[in-house]
This record gives structure tokens, C-alpha cells and sequence, in this order.
């Protein structure tokens, strides 16, 4: 695996929300987010991953 098929996800957890970035492996910030608690919050995260590493990456997501 090479640094470029890395992507950390950070996720400040609230009682109604979650504050979450992605970062590559140099820690540059590549998207944030505010998402809600529940189904529709980790339907918008599982999005944004899939927006930065694209459908058929078999990168992995450290955390």
C-alpha cells in the first residue's frame, strides 16, 4: 500500500452530531463535514470517502 491509498477519517463526536474530517497521509484536511447522529450522518460519511477515493479504491481507512 502506498500513502496515496491512505485516509485517515478524525470524527469529534457531539450528543446530536458528528464533526468529521478526512485527511490524507500527509495530514493535509481533504474534506469536513458536520453530519448528523444516525443512519443519514454515516450514509453522508460512507459519500464522502467514497467521493475521495473512488468506488473501486482498495485503499484503506485509518482512523
Amino acid at each position: 500500500m502506498t500513502e496515496d491509498e491512505l485516509l485517515f477519517v478524525g470524527d469529534d463526536w457531539a450528543q446530536d452530531h458528528h464533526d468529521v474530517e478526512l485527511m490524507d497521509a500527509a495530514g493535509r484536511r481533504l474534506s469536513k463535514a458536520r453530519l448528523p447522529e444516525g443512519v443519514v450522518g454515516i450514509e453522508r460519511l460512507h459519500a464522502m470517502i467514497g467521493a475521495e477515493l473512488g468506488e473501486d479504491s482498495e485503499a484503506e481507512v485509518g482512523s
